[in-house]
């Protein structure tokens, strides 16, 4: 399933964190930081490539464990309500 209406859910919490882009800055700082290492491994046009590819791999994990914890969350207040 898709789930829409959460993915909007967690569209709508990044635009209200002032970050107007599809990944958390969080998320952008600790690729920053990791990718640091290898920048002088590469050259400059290779890892801006590599750097994009990592970043939309890592907005659309973010946003997939957004939703996985989000229906984890329901199925948890649902079991613990007992309905």
């Amino acid at each position: 399933m898709d789930y829409p209406i959460i993915r909007q859910l967690y569209h709508d919490a990044l635009k209200q964190d002032a970050d107007t882009g599809k990944i958390s800055m969080e998320t952008k700082e600790d690729i920053k930081a990791l990718l640091e290492g290898l920048k002088s491994e590469t050259g400059g046009q290779e890892h801006m490539i590599h750097t994009d590819e990592i970043l939309l791999a890592a907005s659309a994990a973010e946003e997939n464990g957004f939703v996985k914890g989000f229906l984890y969350a329901f199925r948890l207040l649902k079991e613990c309500t007992g309905r």
